[in-house]
């Protein structure tokens, strides 16, 4: 959910804002209604507006258990939880019985944002408990529908229980001619492989207490593995017959699609792994088995496969199922058949597992990592996937599983941003780590839509020929109103995480082209800017139709526009790539191929991308003093880039000598601290305007 609608029953002022601030503050994107009487209340919720409902206890004329009244008859399946200032024992159970979610004090107003998130996650469940429930009704009435234009089996019975008469539906059961089962046992002629004996003791029982058994069933498998429902029917005399009716129902189906269900609301659909929920249950059930005591610990493993979303973006989801499924079956091999794994989220897994503190546990991390960075086939071409882990144990960490579970997701997302490990294990701090980074995503939501937060810094490039000045690359900064000026490294990975690298992208388009008509009004002639698109940007749907209405609205020239997008992203689908920057060409827009040589490429492709420019990675400029297989990759790429007729420039030169080696090497042009260190708007402006020079 992008924005949570909040009906707020309130007739303080200072206390729906402070609630509102204390739920934006933790990071929710919301909308709130505040409302003070029955009417609005009422209307809100019938317009089946608000996901969550917040109320105070004591509002004149109309109290909260007024509002839990008026909810429990319109909108059984909102949660409404009570944020009041004081609540007696006796009135919150009274609260809790009549239908509401929870009730937090005013006072602790810290756990509102947490109680929200659980209530949303337990309406969830149970709006998916009763889908599921209709599905297995649902399925169960057309079992119902399909038995009642059949006929059942029936089969009669004299009194040591050999068959009298048997109709064709029975005789299919078991693969004969009605006649044929004629003097027949019953118990031989249904043969049921796994309860003959319990077969023949319920025939016998029906037999000689028929009235007590009129009516009652027992369940049998055939030969052929289907699942039939004997019941004693109508007796052909009363007392003790020399004849009984059994009837019999086929409910292989109906039991198959009871397991469905049941396979549905536990099990990932994908890779068939237990998921998230039936995961943790089967932790718990771990758990409550273990020994408190021992030489062992339980070592719970968080798995987050990377680049599974660029994938996806790229190649599909459908290639993306494959390589999920692919490394389920490894890390089977690696369980060995144990319960405790499961796919807990799209892109990561979770598995755990009963380890000595000397040896064992030391190795297991890189064991599965190891396992799962193996490159692997999927659509014909070989890859590399690789995993981080993060890892928590128990007792250690946690006093018990969802504690445990969390606790691995921190050190999992702790190793995420620390580009030198794949595995972390959890420390106390990391939970602080997790808060801070949740409220600096819900900070990026906002800083997206604020005037005054994020902004562009533009690096100059310069032609070694000439020395003059031929471009610019735009680079987001992000002043953060309580932690002052961040990086790109500090925010660029929570938008990719959390999906807003395409709103972060079109921020930056549109910001360069604005910059570009303001310093055009302002009689500075600028270079071509460039800007960087994320993998996530170049393949959305929506891409050529964002450029143009950004454009458009700008006025900008399109000319003076240069979109770098980096190898690895140009070659992920290389047909596509080329009927997307042909578009782009069309419009005027230059292209540029980024940290070129730090990727796959296959030059027949290269050589038909549309591109001007490649720009060589730092990665080789940085020893290229030092290295000569440095010097010798920098030679290669120009030299191939000129024989291609696209421009060459270096990105990260901050020496003397590194300049004078490209140019020797005939590069076209330069970037990086030896010219200048990102500039801000004004500051550029005046570069732009000869007001001050480049070394």
């Amino acid at each position: 959910m992008d924005t949570l609608r909040v009906l707020h029953l309130e007739d303080n002022p200072d206390d729906s804002d402070l609630i509102e601030a204390t739920l934006r503050l933790a990071g929710v994107a919301l909308e709130v209604r505040v409302v003070t009487d029955r009417q609005a209340f009422t209307d809100t919720l019938q317009d089946g507006w608000p996901d969550i409902v917040l109320t105070d206890y004591r509002v004149p004329r109309f109290s909260g258990l007024d509002a839990l009244e008026v909810r429990n008859r319109l909108a059984p399946d909102v949660p409404l939880i009570f944020v009041t200032g004081s609540l007696g024992d006796d009135l919150a159970v009274t609260t809790l019985h009549r239908g509401a979610t929870d009730f937090i004090l005013k006072d602790r107003m810290a756990r509102l944002p947490e109680a929200i998130q659980r209530a949303l996650l337990d309406r969830d469940r149970a709006r998916e408990r009763r889908r599921l429930d209709a599905e297995l009704a649902a399925e169960r009435e057309l079992m119902r529908a399909i038995l009642g234009s059949v006929q059942a089996s029936i089969v009669v019975l004299d009194g040591s229980g050999a068959i009298v008469s048997a109709n064709p539906a029975a005789a299919r059961l078991v693969g004969h001619a009605p006649a044929s089962l004629a003097g027949l046992a019953f118990w031989d002629a249904f043969p049921a492989p796994t309860s003959v004996q319990a077969t023949r003791e319920q025939v016998r029982s029906a037999l000689e207490w028929p009235q007590s058994l009129v009516g009652d069933s027992w369940p049998m498998v055939t030969v052929s593995g289907r699942m039939v429902t004997w019941s004693a029917g109508a007796l052909v005399n009363p007392g003790r017959p020399e004849r009984l009716v059994l009837s019999g129902i086929d409910v292989t189906e109906q039991r198959q699609a009871e397991r469905r269900a049941h396979h549905l609301g536990n099990f990932d659909r994908v890779t068939q792994l237990p998921n998230r929920a039936h995961f943790l249950a089967a932790l718990e059930q771990h758990c409550r088995q273990r020994p408190t005591a021992g030489p062992q610990v339980l070592a719970l493993m968080t798995i987050a496969l990377r680049r599974l979303r660029e994938i996806a973006d790229s190649d599909g989801e459908e290639t993306t199922d494959r390589i999920c499924i692919a490394m389920a079956e490894r890390l089977r091999a690696l369980q060995g058949g144990s319960p405790l794994l499961g796919r807990i989220a799209d892109n990561g897994f979770a598995l755990a597992a009963e380890l000595d503190r000397d040896g064992a546990l030391e190795c297991f991390a890189p064991q599965v990592l190891d396992a799962l960075g193996a490159p692997l086939l999927v659509d014909g071409r070989q890859r590399v996937v690789p995993a981080l882990g993060g890892l928590a144990l128990l007792p250690d960490d946690a006093a018990e599983p969802r504690q445990l579970l969390r606790a691995a997701e921190a050190a999992l997302h702790h190793a995420e941003t620390d580009a030198n490990q794949a595995y972390a294990f959890y420390t106390p701090a990391l939970s602080d780590q997790a808060r801070e980074r949740l409220q600096l995503e819900g900070e990026l939501r906002e800083a997206l839509d604020a005037d005054d937060q994020l902004a562009l810094h533009y690096q100059p490039q310069l032609d070694l020929r000439s020395g003059r000045l031929i471009g610019l690359e735009a680079l987001i900064r992000w002043q953060h109103p309580r932690l002052g000026w961040l990086s790109p490294g500090r925010f660029i990975p929570l938008a990719e995480g959390s999906g807003m690298m395409n709103a972060l992208g079109i921020w930056v388009l549109r910001e360069v082209c604005r910059q570009l008509a303001r310093w055009d009004a302002a009689g500075v002639r600028a270079p071509v800017v460039a800007a960087n698109l994320s993998a996530s940007q170049f393949a959305s749907p929506t891409l050529l139709a964002d450029i143009d209405r950004i454009l458009a609205e700008s006025g900008a020239a399109p000319e003076r526009l240069e979109l770098e997008l980096t190898e690895s992203t140009s070659m992920r689908d290389p047909q596509s790539s080329i009927a997307i920057m042909t578009e782009l060409g069309r419009r005027g827009l230059r292209i540029a191929i980024d940290d070129f040589g730090t990727g796959y490429s296959n030059l027949a492709y290269l050589k038909r991308f549309p591109v001007s420019r490649l720009k060589l990675d730092q990665a080789f400029v940085r020893d290229l003093v030092a290295d000569a297989d440095d010097r010798a990759i920098a030679h290669a790429v120009i030299a191939m880039a000129h024989q291609l007729r696209l421009e060459v420039v270096a990105e990260g030169v901050e020496t003397e000598p590194q300049r004078a080696l490209l140019a020797a090497a005939d590069c076209d042009a330069i970037q990086g601290y030896l010219l200048s260190r990102p500039l801000a708007a004004q500051a550029c402006a005046r570069l732009l305007a000869g007001g001050a020079a480049l070394p």
